[in-house]
């Protein structure tokens, strides 16, 4: 009996490394480019990246940008920015961006429109640093807009990005508003890499 309950284990395991998780992780990788996802990998041990996820907010000839969305800090956005008393469209605290810059802020915000220093990323979703477009979002009173504000970014000179992704050190997946401005950002990196014994639960579930 005991016997049986080893091989039973053994066979457990290796299907749950082999079974692919239901979410995110049946979907296909996504294309390198602007407006996706880059999720680290769990061998990515480097701190400032270690189980995040970031939105690549530009991807071109002269290498990528992007902000991690799923990092938010105790700093208050009035402690950040004494001049905005009461933000009325963003989220309260600000989010670790990612390790340049990050003295400076930027924002994440959706607009129907395009506004003005501000470049599109994906949708309705723009990226902006300019403290003047800044300083606009947060005393604006569209109630429907969505923002956060972030602390650094996380950039990569030509062909750097690539390279990581060759070496496994990033996952590839297509972005959405919803996840951006999730009101749980630390279920996001946990939704997309489930531990083995999740893989198996999900699994089974799915097929019952």
């Amino acid at each position: 009996m005991r016997r049986l309950i080893i091989v039973f284990m053994v066979v457990v395991c290796i299907l749950a490394v082999t079974m692919p998780a239901i979410g995110f992780n049946s979907k296909k990788e996504a294309p390198l480019k602007q407006g996706v996802f880059l999720v680290a990998k769990p061998e990515l041990i480097d701190p400032n990246f270690l189980h995040t996820v970031i939105l690549l907010v530009s991807y071109g000839k002269d290498g990528a940008l992007g902000v991690i969305i799923n990092r938010p800090t105790e700093i208050t956005i009035q402690q950040a920015i004494p001049d905005i008393k009461e933000p009325k469209n963003a989220a309260s605290n600000i989010y670790f961006g990612g390790p340049v810059n990050r003295n400076n802020l930027f924002a994440l915000f959706t607009s129907d429109k395009k506004p003005d220093n501000a470049q599109n990323v994906i949708g309705k979703i723009y990226f902006s640093g300019s403290k003047e477009a800044i300083l606009s979002l947060l005393k604006s009173e569209d109630k429907k807009g969505k923002a956060r504000i972030y602390a650094g970014y996380a950039g990569w000179m030509p062909g750097q990005l690539e390279f990581e992704i060759r070496r496994g050190s990033w996952r590839i997946v297509e972005s959405s508003e919803e996840m951006v401005f999730s009101d749980y950002p630390e279920n996001i990196w946990p939704s997309i890499f489930k531990r083995p014994e999740e893989i198996m639960t999900l699994n089974f579930n799915q097929r019952n």
